[in-house]
């Protein structure tokens, strides 16, 4: 329905024009390129080669890789808050490519970032050797004894080391009881381990040695160092005080950089841009002096792609065909403004196939009526109106998070008039302008189910019409019509006005069911069968219309929370503190309602779209159209 035209577009060029032609496509936004490497295999093709810009690529690679380093450490040190909805850097066409001139001052940026990172990563280690060697040192600070003057003798064996403190009695015990001269001095002790200098006569060297294999001695040693160890404690303090001092000064040139963060944010889009001009290139086949773009272009736009190229040379051949009656092609949705928002939907469940329908302008009134029911209160739906109105019209946002808001305005709309409907304001019930279903549940159950064969049959219906337009008019009579002859019987023989009418309906379609479901099969028998068990998916259809029995589930329950809420809330009041407690209790309360509803509806909603309506008629796996653009992160 809303699926645009395509047309297959050829071009051929001169390869000295390609660059600027290249240019003018991209900046056109059109055109969806054709990967033409299966075509040049072809025998008819074998002439031509697949046109390549790889080095520049490379380089531009290289150059974007480094601005987008020099970009996210620049952004470390940037203090200024970041906006949720940041407008983009408007820039004009001009100062936008001269910043492909300024490599200089990019290469210096980077040194710079580069330079600063080196020396932070260089005074980490240094800073982290320098903790873990203080770390070493604390157990030994009060051994006055200078590091470097414990080492062994000619006849006395000196070494520091721990065991585990609940060991030590026995370490002792074991160490006196071997007969060996030793002198045993705890140095200190923490919670795991005691910390000790030993010192034995080489002759016991065997048997002190046996000990402390015995009760896992570690040995300690500090080999480069002189003085005390609360000597070297303190001076490697000082060192880690010059270390901070030297990093400050490093952190105040790299705040210095913030400057030119614009700068590299829209350097960074004009090298992503070249980086897929030229590598757009590779999609391409050539001549000795020619290139050969395919792809596809909408077919509004095909005049206005002849007329870009004819901006920069009439040297050129073009030619635009209709697609193969089986030939699929990009799909590019094409919805009125109200439609768009729901586009998301669609678009997280799969494209629509090429040839088959658009859903969207069908489902909008659905979803949005069964998002409205499922959160239906007409205050909650005031303040998701308006407040994504503000943001829509205020932060301008784009793509997925402007189809986001969008959708929740109109949600939002729909859950004021169908709260106004029900009489929901903020969990107050006042009085409704049709009923209130927690008065007559029974009524808003009947309702959501009716609602739900509404969808079903237009779901139907659309796979009737899609069989219509395929030219298969018994399909759609035989596999469409008599089902809403079968199922429309059964419904109304639960009408006594009707009943007798629903009754022959019923019988017709059944027969002409049983009769046609089994066509494609061969024997008179195994067509029959297949068509007495056709008649069972009249259960799928029946679990199908239940499914939007959540529509009153999800209903009841926003109101029976607000209800809570507002019952809480007035329980904490009576007094100053009170009141100003119930006020906070009650906007916390119903924010959180209206989070985890709208949560709900939107799940819910989308559900019933999945998997009860797209189901009877819907084809996906349909491949986007994504045409060669400038695209931008940062500028506009």
């Amino acid at each position: 329905m809303a699926i645009v035209k395509m047309k297959k577009v050829s071009i051929i060029a001169l390869q000295s024009e390609k660059e600027q032609l290249v240019k003018r496509l991209q900046k056109f936004g059109g055109l969806h390129v054709i990967d033409l490497e299966e075509w040049i295999t072809e025998d008819q093709n074998k002439d031509l080669l697949i046109d390549s810009e790889t080095d520049k690529v490379n380089q531009l690679e290289a150059e974007l890789s480094q601005v987008k380093f020099s970009y996210d450490f620049i952004s470390k040190y940037d203090k200024t808050k970041k906006k949720m909805f940041a407008q983009k850097i408007q820039v004009s066409e001009k100062d936008y490519y001269e910043n492909l001139n300024e490599k200089q001052k990019t290469n210096d940026i980077y040194e710079q970032c580069r330079a600063i990172d080196t020396k932070f990563a260089e005074l980490k280690n240094a800073e982290t050797k320098i903790n873990n060697l203080i770390q070493q040192l604390e157990p030994w600070k009060s051994l006055n004894t200078k590091l470097d003057s414990i080492k062994n003798t000619r006849n006395v064996n000196i070494m520091l080391g721990f065991i585990l403190t609940k060991y030590v009695e026995e370490f002792k015990d074991a160490i006196y009881n071997s007969g060996a001269e030793v002198n045993i001095e705890e140095i200190s002790t923490d919670k795991e381990n005691t910390y000790i200098l030993l010192m034995n006569h080489n002759s016991a060297e065997d048997k002190v040695s046996t000990v402390q294999k015995q009760f896992s001695w570690t040995k300690v040693a500090f080999n480069d160092l002189t003085g005390t160890a609360e000597e070297n404690i303190a001076r490697l303090r000082n060192e880690s005080s010059s270390i901070n001092v030297e990093k400050e000064e490093l952190t105040k040139k790299a705040e210095k950089l913030v400057q030119y963060k614009e700068f590299l944010e829209i350097l960074h889009d004009v090298l992503a841009n070249e980086r897929d001009k030229n590598a757009v290139v590779t999609n391409f086949a050539k001549t000795e002096k020619s290139f050969i773009i395919h792809g596809w272009v909408p077919e509004k736009q095909a005049s206005a792609l002849t007329a870009a190229l004819q901006e920069i040379t009439d040297r050129f051949w073009i030619q635009y065909e209709d697609p193969n009656e089986d030939e699929e092609f990009p799909v590019l949705l094409d919805n009125p403004v109200v439609v768009k928002p729901l586009e998301m939907i669609t678009e997280q469940y799969s494209l629509p196939n090429s040839r088959a329908i658009d859903p969207n302008l069908i489902m909008t009134p659905f979803f949005v009526m069964f998002f409205g029911m499922m959160v239906s209160d007409a205050g909650y739906g005031i303040v998701l109106a308006i407040s994504t109105a503000i943001a829509l019209i205020v932060l301008k946002p784009q793509g997925g998070m402007g189809k986001m808001l969008g959708l929740l305005c109109l949600g939002g709309i729909s859950t004021f008039i169908w709260g106004a409907m029900f009489g929901g304001w903020f969990g107050v019930n006042l009085r409704p302008l049709w009923f209130n279903p927690l008065d007559n549940p029974l009524k808003m159950l009947i309702f959501c189910l009716i609602l739900g064969v509404i969808q079903l049959y237009v779901g139907i219906g659309l796979q009737a019409y899609k069989n219509i337009r395929a030219g298969k008019y018994l399909d759609a009579i035989f596999d469409q019509g008599l089902w809403y002859l079968f199922l429309s019987g059964l419904m109304m023989m639960a009408l006594p006005q009707v009943a007798v009418i629903g009754k022959y309906m019923a019988i017709g379609g059944a027969i002409g069911l049983i009769a046609t479901q089994g066509r494609s099969e061969k024997g008179i028998i195994k067509k029959l069968i297949n068509g007495v068990l056709s008649l069972y998916n009249v259960t799928g259809f029946l679990g199908d219309v239940l499914s939007y029995s959540r529509l009153f589930a999800l209903g009841l329950a926003t109101g029976v929370i607000g209800t809570v809420v507002n019952a809480m809330s007035s329980m904490l009041g009576g007094s100053f503190f009170g009141n100003i407690l119930m006020v906070f209790f009650m906007i916390f309360g119903h924010t959180f309602n209206i989070a985890i509803n709208v949560l709900g509806a939107y799940v819910h909603s989308s559900r019933l779209q999945y998997v009860e309506f797209f189901g009877k008629f819907f084809e996906g796996d349909g491949k986007p159209f994504v045409p060669f653009r400038t695209l931008s992160k940062y500028t506009k």
